[in-house]
């Protein structure tokens, strides 16, 4: 990324899918316009019909994927002294590079190849230096990618040589930090359990030392053109702030509204949803969940992603939405609640089949999950047994039996 501009970014020319779209100024509201020739909207709630959209804060959509957290700061304190670093910047910084279709052009900012990474090797270092420190600092500023956790985005070596164009990022490499150590192996455990579920995740690795966890884009397609994303704070026109303001009944709303295949949506919900409450997912808001689409009315709920178990760092964490109007991890009825509320068939039996999985699965990974310092096999078996333990229920004085859930 070469930045040859110490001028603030004010217009940004906007693309989908590699096409010319509209244009993006801050003056000093936000300021976005379709050309009159643009042929793909920006998102599913900025039709082209409306050809110009105003607001006081960035639109969501393209607030989508603007660093949080560990890469927010470094790109801040890599930048500061060159240019001002804000919201315009980190989207031109974005280019084309970014999660979706979406893509940013402006005068002063270039994007230029960078050299690729082997798969296998970043998953086989055991060198004494911090391979992570090192891929962060060679593609911090091609990493546009939300969230607060380490992570960095890096282009594969696919032994195919395009000298012309740019290469895209497709791996995500995520590490730890000294306030949730082990976070790595952490998710690889939980994305092992939901695949053991029948839950679509996208590919994903743990390195040999368990210290780095690696995922593949699943908004690129094999050719390396793109679907486009957008998660649930877009959807519900949130910004990032939102993010746990909401609720799982208004993420099903969504799917109502959007998904071309409510049914299958809405049982993958509930199955990704009991799956959080099992491993101890106190962060599944509404930046971890999206739909995926190539067309507006074949638009689909997305692999699950970003899902750890957040109970081992914090035992009286909470649902990150509201469930049944409270945020307290459900017990059985509540998930059942939910299920039949989207008309979600054999509840019931998903939750006792997805606790049998889960349960297997764990001793399958007895060797990662013994390495652990923190025990996270006992966290997520005592919240197994609180999504099955059928509560009984009171009955009236004279009943002779007792009724279950």
């Amino acid at each position: 990324m070469k930045i040859n501009t110490d001028q603030r970014i004010r217009r940004i020319d906007i693309k989908v899918a590699g096409e010319v779209s509209g244009l993006l100024e801050k003056n000093p509201q936000f300021d976005f316009s379709y050309h009159s020739d643009a042929k793909l909207s920006v998102a599913a709630a900025m039709p082209l019909e409306k050809r110009a959209y105003q607001s006081g804060a960035l639109f969501p959509i393209f607030e989508m994927n603007i660093p949080e957290g560990f890469i927010r700061y470094r790109i801040t304190e890599r930048l500061r002294k060159q240019i001002q670093v804000d919201e315009m910047l980190f989207l031109a910084l974005q280019g084309n590079s970014g999660i979706g279709c979406i893509s940013y052009e402006t005068q002063g900012i270039d994007q230029e190849n960078v050299s690729t990474e082997n798969l296998a090797e970043i998953l086989a270092w055991q060198g004494s230096n911090d391979l992570f420190e090192e891929l962060v600092n060679k593609y911090l500023l091609q990493s546009s990618i939300s969230g607060v956790q380490p992570k960095v985005m890096v282009p594969e070596t696919t032994g195919v040589t395009e000298k012309s164009a740019f290469i895209l990022p497709t791996l995500i490499v995520k590490s730890g930090d000294d306030e949730f150590p082990q976070l790595a192996i952490n998710e690889y455990i939980c994305m092992r359990l939901a695949k053991s579920c029948q839950i679509d995740t996208p590919e994903f690795w743990l390195s040999d030392n368990q210290q780095l966890f690696v995922m593949r884009r699943f908004d690129l397609k094999g050719d390396g053109s793109c679907r486009a994303m957008e998660d649930m704070a877009v959807l519900q026109g949130k910004s990032t702030n939102d993010k746990y303001r909401s609720s799982y009944e208004s993420m099903s709303k969504v799917l109502s509204v959007y998904s071309s295949n409510i049914k299958d949506d809405h049982k993958t919900l509930f199955k990704m949803l009991v799956h959080s409450c099992m491993v101890g997912n106190g962060d599944a808001h509404l930046k971890n969940y999206a739909m995926l689409y190539d067309k507006l009315d074949d638009m689909r709920l997305s692999p699950l992603y970003d899902v750890v178990n957040t109970q081992i760092y914090n035992p009286a964490d909470t649902l990150a939405l509201g469930l049944g109007k409270s945020k307290e991890f459900p017990d059985r009825k509540r998930l059942i609640d939910f299920g039949k509320s989207i008309s979600v068939k054999n509840c019931e039996d998903i939750i006792d089949e997805m606790a049998d999985q889960i349960r297997d699965e764990l001793e399958e990974l007895k060797d990662y999950t013994e390495e652990m310092t923190l025990d996270i096999k006992s966290t997520i078996l005592n919240n197994i047994h609180r999504s099955t333990t059928r509560t009984a229920i009171k009955t009236r004085a004279g009943r002779q039996y007792t009724k279950h859930i």
